[in-house]
């Protein structure tokens, strides 16, 4: 299907992000009747790629405050999804780990992510996916640069 009409970058880059709100949208549909929202089930999935990690190193891989996911944390204990295990040789510190119940929603939802990229890329080409990645990767390392060029002029360097 060839169009004729001249695209915008902005018109480009609007159909990208109403696209990952669609995404999110149908993200959060399906964590409806869970009992946590899309913020604690990052961490949860975080937790299922790096298990019996400390409070502090969850905060600083997430990038947000250790204020944050102390919150997240309490909430996803009193659903009996996580676990907290104090360290041994320092009781201050705290690792989390999924429970088998936490295990479990993890397990559904990699099912339902699998479905939904199945759904999302239907009638792709084998080679359209990798044009639309690198598409991707191309915008990213463009953004970077942008953010890299920004922070070395910043007077706030130090």
């Amino acid at each position: 299907m060839e169009r004729e009409e001249i695209l915008t970058t902005r018109e480009v880059t609007h159909q990208m992000i109403v696209t990952n709100q669609m995404h999110r949208r149908t993200l959060e549909c399906n964590l409806e009747g869970t009992g946590i929202h899309r913020a604690q089930h990052r961490l949860l999935m975080t937790l299922a790629k790096k298990s019996f990690v400390s409070q502090v190193e969850l905060a600083q891989y997430l990038e947000v405050s250790p204020a944050t996911i102390a919150v997240s944390l309490k909430a996803l204990k009193k659903a009996e999804l996580i676990k907290k295990t104090a360290k041994e040789e320092d009781n201050r510190i705290n690792f989390v780990e999924l429970t088998d119940k936490g295990r479990k929603l993890v397990e559904d939802s990699c099912g339902f992510f699998d479905a939904l990229d199945e759904q999302m890329y239907q009638g792709f080409e084998q080679q359209e996916l990798h044009q639309l990645y690198d598409f991707f990767e191309r915008m990213y390392n463009n953004m970077e640069q942008m953010v890299k060029k920004r922070w070395k002029g910043d007077s706030r360097e130090k």
